[in-house]
C-alpha cells in the first residue's frame, strides 16, 4: 500500500471530503443495530486522520484503530493523531484477523492502489468474521490497471507477449474475472465497476462458505451505496452492510434509500466537484434547500455547475479565501 500522504493532502480533496460526509450519513443510520458511538472504527489514518476526526466529532465514536504500513513515518504519524487513536504499524492482513470481532464495527479499507489479491484477502477476513450490523467500506484506485502498462512494456520488445486482459486473469484467477473482458474494462469507470463487482463477489463467496458451517447463523450482505470520484486519480468505493437473517428488518429500518445523495433506483453516486468562485458558491448556497417546484437562480453561473452544487452542497467542503491588501 503506497504511503500517499507524501504526495497527497487528503484534507484538501473536495470529492474525498464529500465521500467522508456521505459515509458519516451511512454510519449514522445504523442505530437500529445499536448506539453508533459504541461501534469500533477501523481505518487508514495516514498523517491526516481526516476520517477519524469527522467520525469522532459527528458520531461520537471513541474506540478507533488506524492501520499504518508506513512504519518509517511512525513518529510523524503518532505526532499528528488528533485523539486517543490506537495505531498498528503492521499490514492490514496481519491486523484485521486480530480485531475484536465480537464487536460491531465500521471498517474503511481506503486503499491508494488498484485492486489486488491482498485486498481481496482482507475482504475475505472481514466477511468471515463480521458481526451483524457491521459496515465494510472498500476504496480502490481505478484510473488504469497496472496490467496495461506491464503489457505495453513487454510488447515493445516482444510482439508475442500476453495482453493486459490475460495478465489480469492470471493475477486474480479465471474464476474471479468475467469471461468477456476487454482492455477498455481496465481503464477508468469501467475498471471501477469491475473492481466493485469483484469485491462484492468475494464477499458473497466468503459468506456462502461461512453459512455452510455448522451452528452458524446465516449472514447476508447488502450493498448500501457505491461511489465514483476523481481528485487527481479516479477512485471507486463499495459500501456493504452485513446482517443476520433475523436482523433483516433492522436493515430496512436504517432507511439507507432515503439518504439525500442517493437517486431513486440507483446506489451508484458519481461525486462531482463543481468549479465555482467563492461568490458563486455563496450565491447558490443562499437559495438552498430549494422548496418544491422552485427553480435555482443561476445568474451567470453555468447551469450544469449550479445543478451539481445543488445536489451535493451538504457534503462539499467550505473554503474560505483570505487575501492580504
Amino acid at each position: 500500500m503506497t504511503a500517499s500522504f507524501r504526495r497527497i493532502d487528503y484534507s484538501l480533496r473536495p470529492a474525498k471530503h464529500a465521500e467522508r460526509k456521505m459515509l458519516c450519513d451511512v454510519f449514522r443510520r445504523l442505530w437500529p443495530f445499536g448506539a453508533v458511538e459504541n461501534y469500533l472504527y477501523v481505518g487508514f489514518g495516514s498523517v491526516w486522520f481526516s476520517d477519524f476526526t469527522i467520525f469522532h466529532r459527528a458520531l461520537g465514536i471513541r474506540d478507533m484503530i488506524s492501520i499504518e504500513q508506513a512504519a518509517g513515518a511512525a513518529k510523524r504519524i503518532e505526532a499528528n493523531k488528533p485523539f486517543k487513536i490506537d495505531i498498528d504499524f503492521r499490514a492490514s492482513n496481519h491486523v484485521l484477523p486480530e480485531l475484536d470481532w465480537e464487536r460491531k464495527a465500521f471498517l474503511w479499507l481506503d486503499y491508494d492502489d488498484p485492486l489486488s489479491t491482498d485486498m481481496l484477502l482482507d475482504v475475505q477476513t472481514v466477511a468471515n468474521r463480521a458481526q451483524s450490523g457491521t459496515v465494510l467500506v472498500v476504496s480502490v484506485q481505478c484510473h488504469r490497471s497496472p496490467m496495461i502498462a506491464e503489457a505495453e512494456r513487454e510488447r515493445a520488445s516482444d510482439a508475442t507477449a500476453i495482453d493486459a486482459v490475460e495478465r489480469f486473469r492470471q493475477l486474480f484467477g479465471r474464476d474471479r474475472v468475467p469471461s468477456s473482458l476487454f482492455d477498455d474494462d481496465l481503464i477508468g469507470w469501467p475498471y471501477g465497476a469491475l473492481s466493485r463487482s469483484m469485491l462484492l463477489a468475494e464477499i458473497e463467496k466468503t459468506l456462502a462458505a461461512r453459512n455452510g458451517m455448522p451452528d452458524q447463523a446465516d449472514m447476508r450482505s447488502e450493498v448500501v451505496c457505491e461511489f465514483e470520484y476523481e481528485d487527481g486519480a479516479k477512485m471507486t468505493t463499495l459500501v456493504v452492510v452485513f446482517y443476520e437473517d433475523a436482523d433483516a428488518n433492522k436493515v430496512s429500518d436504517c432507511g439507507f434509500a432515503q439518504m439525500d445523495f442517493l437517486k431513486a433506483g440507483s446506489k451508484l453516486v458519481r461525486i462531482p466537484v463543481p468549479k465555482l468562485t467563492v461568490k458563486e458558491f455563496r450565491q447558490l448556497e443562499q437559495q438552498l434547500p430549494l422548496a418544491a417546484g422552485t427553480a435555482l437562480d443561476c445568474g451567470e453561473i453555468p447551469p450544469g455547475e449550479a445543478s451539481q452544487f445543488a445536489e451535493m452542497y451538504r457534503y462539499l467542503p467550505n473554503f474560505a479565501v483570505i487575501e492580504g491588501s
